[in-house]
């Protein structure tokens, strides 16, 4: 890493919020939060003024982690599901001409996963599966230590793993464990079922149980396919922590090969503002 006696901005750009940090001198010295508007002009006004008050004079730089795909070379997301209206715009170009500041981006997962690396339960591990449970569900993997890109630079959509399927067609895991995943169970704010389920709720819990069968089958798969050291799970979703984790090893068991003698820890990632911290490490590896 490199010396942190310098100054950087991070944002972290979900469907659901915004979170940025200024981080100075090897941590974050202040946080800014916003709720993620639904439309461009608006998305813009609460970037802008989240960064102002953070401060963006005496920084050396703005790194960006949003949900979606991303075209790391032009600076474009290149669509988000849960923000439409920022398909193909060029958003680090925007950041670097309105604030005249050098910018850099990458995808939530990604930077949830470099954060991991750089400062969390990731560093040292070789091979990491990460999830991002939320709005959406994000996906990232390091192997030898360096994320996977593939050859358009935007590989490992874990989220869009089909899983399952109804009478409409195939459901991928974002249908079934992001908050769209609740919405089908009838539930409109998983959060204040988890406060329920962790007072022992018996409906909640058995929400969260099926939820996590769900993800257990997925990291199933990417047991399979990675054969990982560790699986991290970030987002407000993996807040359930064993509401979720303890089903989902369960179902995960069953469907990973004999061969693999250990299954690796699923943990929830516990590094605050990790995706901010995520977004500043893209100038400091």
């Amino acid at each position: 890493m490199k010396s942190s006696n310098k100054s950087y901005l991070g944002l972290d750009i979900g469907g659901t919020k915004i979170e940025g940090i200024l981080w100075r001198g090897g941590k974050v010295v202040r946080v800014a939060k916003v709720r993620t508007p639904r439309s461009r002009s608006g998305f813009l006004r609460a970037l802008e003024a989240s960064l102002l008050e953070l401060g963006v004079e005496g920084t050396r730089g703005i790194g960006i982690s949003s949900a979606g795909s991303i075209d790391l070379r032009k600076g474009k997301i290149l669509g988000s599901p849960n923000m439409r209206y920022l398909k193909n715009f060029g958003l680090r170009d925007w950041v670097a001409k309105h604030f005249k500041k050098p910018a850099r981006l990458d995808n939530d997962a990604k930077c949830f996963l470099r954060g991991e690396q750089m400062f969390g339960q990731a560093r040292g591990k070789g091979t990491v599966v990460a999830l991002t449970i939320g709005t959406g569900v994000g996906g990232a993997v390091a192997v030898g230590g360096r994320l996977l890109r593939g050859s358009h630079v935007s590989a490992i959509e874990l989220g869009h793993t089909v899983i399952s399927r109804d009478s409409k067609g195939f459901l991928t895991l974002e249908d079934l464990i992001s908050s769209h995943g609740f919405t089908r169970l009838g539930v409109t704010d998983p959060l204040a079922v988890q406060n329920r389920g962790f007072a022992g709720d018996r409906k909640a819990i058995n929400i969260y149980e099926k939820v996590g069968m769900y993800l257990g089958v997925g990291l199933a798969n990417f047991v399979n396919i990675f054969d990982p050291d560790l699986i991290l799970l970030g987002g407000g979703i993996a807040r359930a922590d064993y509401l979720l984790i303890k089903p989902a090893l369960r179902e995960m068991r069953k469907h990973t090969l004999t061969s693999l003698k250990k299954l690796p820890p699923v943990r929830r990632g516990r590094l605050k503002n990790a995706g901010a911290l995520g977004a500043v490490a893209l100038f400091l590896s």
